[in-house]
């Protein structure tokens, strides 16, 4: 039995070890994610959201690109939107859903997104508080 936990313990404090680490502000993260709306998967996805930090407050180039980007993203991707905020690991819900309520642009169409997020299913906790973020 003692091999077995030992040989457990060792697999799961490799693999904690091989995440990346959630990179801050990174515009590199936020174009890959733009030049990549229509190819989303769940890694790219929670890669961009984690992004998103109080640090980057004060970068207007990050905050403008990363919000339009967010708004881009759950239009065409709305239940992977939710997943990740529901099952990523992420610390930074609250100021995702603070993103929600300031669009960067006259052009979002924030009616349109809150009718898809609407769609999505109601095992997806987060689906009340975003579309409470978008009013």
């Amino acid at each position: 039995m003692r091999p077995l936990m030992i040989l457990f313990l060792s697999f799961h404090i490799g693999f904690a070890q091989s995440a990346p680490p959630c990179k801050k502000c990174d515009m590199e993260i936020v174009q890959m994610t733009r030049e990549n709306l229509s190819v989303l998967n769940f890694e790219r996805v929670q890669d961009f959201l984690c992004t998103f930090d109080k640090s980057c407050e004060d970068d207007f180039e990050f905050y403008k690109a990363s919000n339009e980007t967010l708004f881009d993203m759950i239009y065409n991707a709305p239940e992977l939107f939710l997943k990740v905020l529901q099952f990523g690991e992420l610390n930074n819900h609250d100021l995702i859903l603070k993103e929600l309520g300031t669009p960067a642009s006259v052009a979002i169409d924030v009616e349109v997104i809150r009718n898809k997020i609407k769609k999505q299913d109601e095992k997806y906790m987060f689906k009340y508080d975003v579309l409470s973020a978008l009013d």
